[in-house]
């Protein structure tokens, strides 16, 4: 007896001792066990996927498949920051693409799941047997491959961790909640369920992270991550799904709560090129201040000096060659920065531009800018502008030098370029009149103060944005909050699609616009007929729409896109990347859809 009560303090002694010298998993090493698990959960969902094929069982394939995307769907917040390449190999367009940062490569081959689920839903038909079967062992290669790329020496930090987290709730709120990659399945919000299951184990990894919080906030992060996920769960269907309801009261304080705690814990986001944003992960997407206004300056800098400078230099006049157009010319601040005219006027005031005059409200915000994307900063776009024959008929150095020589620039321009050279004249001026036009932010419509909590918004109008996030996939390339382009979850490269845009407006004779967009400028077979996706922010105020300013009402646009775009009018480029369905829209649900999109104004931002 005493000899088993030696050996049990002795056990008790060294297991004591083990567990106080074996340090505890960090955070990030419990979340890279937890990928790893939904990793393999994914790569044996594939497999099950696989053998369905090969036995021929129809009904067996669509339930496997969607089985596969709900375990990939876990394990996304992760592959999608750490591992992009197979983000778009596993889960990438289903159509030939263009990729925004690769720019030197003029299309993207597509493949993975979205392209398995065009082949399977709504219903499997008499598919290319081969291309199914290598679609789905391509998809098992990848996935198997996820847990190969996390190696050992593979490190997660309580950054990048919480960083990934901030862009999956992101994600979820602009693109998995409108189908963006379950678009025939529609199988989009028990995919946002997923996720949501998936960020409620991940958090569970990082516990101890919340201790520096009040206490209570773990525990009540965890009854809201239940709380929506059995909001979603509790979904009918994807049409009917209230977006706003779910985005207001579950998705927003989930994310505000993980942001906090992000920041409380001294979190930052990460300064990698790899990781550039234009927003700052450290609230929700409605946040005021939570886009950086700043990011796409480059090699720029700005001052009160330099805002000041290029606030006058908007409206002068002197910048074109016969002293007769300035800036605000086409850009109208009484207008919303455009100038109401299908497509701008020539200097000559007679003849017309090829395009129309785009708002410049959030400019600041797009990474690319005219119509064609030809260019990536305000500086360079200004430079264009003012070297353009038809719209200033001048270079940008002799303005610049006219402007200096008179005594009215001359002190203001010393002030806000101290050490100028007679060389630099001409970018200054054009830094200076970007340096205002980045001050010229309107992101706080009534929309947007409903979406703080703020009730502003009628029935009508939240029916109009359920209907813009859902059945009408507006939201689908006008990505919320800036509803444009501009791509989340960093909303970094802004967008182009090909619509297949009419020459005019007469329905019955349609004809494609002859305008070769973006092909102009890249020369890529992708890019015929394409153009920016522009914001629909401030669009009551902007009329006339598309790059010809062919439709003079909001109305005739929905109607448009609710006929299937070009396809509608029978004029589709074949490139067009537009789905050609019909949207069988009612004209309810069309009046409501205008009525969401004027809840977008606000032009009351001081400028």
């Amino acid at each position: 007896m005493k000899k088993n009560a030696i050996l049990l303090v002795t056990t008790l002694f060294i297991s004591a001792f083990w567990f106080k010298n074996t340090p505890l998993l960090s955070c990030a090493e419990k979340t890279k066990r937890q990928y790893l698990l939904f990793c393999r959960e994914f790569t044996n969902a594939a497999k099950q996927l696989q053998q369905s094929v090969i036995t021929s069982d129809k009904k067996g394939m669509q339930q496997h498949f969607l089985t596969a995307r709900l375990a990939y769907k876990k394990a996304e917040p992760v592959i999608e920051y750490f591992f992009p390449f197979y983000a778009v190999k596993l889960n990438g367009p289903p159509i030939i693409f263009f990729e925004e940062s690769e720019a030197d490569i003029p299309e993207n081959i597509p493949g993975g799941m979205q392209v398995i689920e065009g082949m399977l839903f709504p219903a499997v038909t008499k598919t290319d047997t081969a291309v199914l079967n290598f679609e789905i062992s391509e998809l098992v290669r990848y996935a198997a491959e996820l847990e190969t790329a996390t190696t050992s020496s593979f490190a997660f930090t309580d950054e990048t961790i919480f960083e990934a987290l901030m862009e999956a709730l992101y994600r979820v709120a602009a693109l998995g909640v409108t189908g963006f990659d379950s678009q025939t399945a529609q199988n989009s919000i028990a995919e946002c369920n997923a996720v949501l299951e998936g960020i409620q184990k991940y958090i569970a990894c990082c516990k101890e992270k919340f201790t520096v919080m009040p206490a209570g906030s773990y525990e009540q992060l965890q009854h809201n991550l239940l709380t929506a996920i059995n909001y979603l769960a509790a979904a009918k269907s994807f049409n009917s799904f209230n977006r706003m309801e779910f985005l207001v009261q579950h998705l927003n304080p989930i994310t505000a709560q993980i942001a906090q705690c992000k920041k409380s814990n001294h979190l930052t986001d990460s300064k990698a090129g790899l990781y550039y944003s234009s927003i700052k992960k450290d609230n929700t997407l409605f946040e005021p201040g939570i886009f950086n206004t700043q990011k796409f300056i480059d090699d720029y800098t700005t001052s009160a000096q330099k805002i000041a400078l290029g606030r006058m230099l908007f409206f002068e006049k002197k910048l074109s060659a016969d002293n007769s157009r300035s800036c605000a010319s086409c850009h109208q601040p009484n207008k919303a920065f455009t100038d109401g005219l299908p497509t701008s006027l020539a200097l000559n005031g007679h003849s017309s531009l090829p395009r129309n005059a785009p708002t410049i409200w959030n400019a600041a915000l797009q990474r690319n800018l005219f119509a064609d994307s030809r260019s990536r900063n305000l500086e360079e776009q200004v430079m264009q502008v003012l070297n353009s024959t038809a719209e200033m008929h001048g270079s940008a150095q002799q303005a610049a030098e006219k402007i200096i020589g008179t005594k009215e620039y001359r002190l203001l321009y010393e002030k806000a370029y101290p050490d100028a050279t007679a060389a630099d004249a001409a970018q200054n001026i054009c830094n200076a009149i970007a340096c205002y036009e980045r001050t010229l932010i309107a992101l706080n419509s009534r929309f947007d103060k409903h979406m703080n909590g703020n009730t502003q918004l009628t029935a009508n109008e939240i029916n109009g944005f359920n209907i813009f996030m859902g059945k009408a996939k507006c939201g689908t390339c006008h990505f919320m909050p800036l509803f444009g382009g501009a791509k989340p979850p960093r909303y970094y490269y802004t967008e182009s699609e090909v619509i297949g845009v009419p020459a005019n407006s007469n329905k019955k004779n349609a004809v494609l616009d002859k305008d070769s967009g973006r092909y102009n400028y890249t020369g890529y077979k992708i890019h015929l007929f394409s153009f920016k996706t522009p914001s629909v922010r401030n669009a009551a105020v902007t009329a006339p729409y598309m790059h010809n300013g062919v439709y003079k009402t909001l109305e005739a646009v929905v109607d448009f896109y609710n006929k299937g775009g070009g396809q509608g009018l029978s004029i589709a480029p074949q490139n067009q990347s537009l789905p050609f369905e019909k949207l069988q829209l009612t004209a309810k649900e069309k009046k409501d859809l205008v009525l969401f999109i004027k809840s977008l104004t606000d032009t009351a931002a001081a400028y």
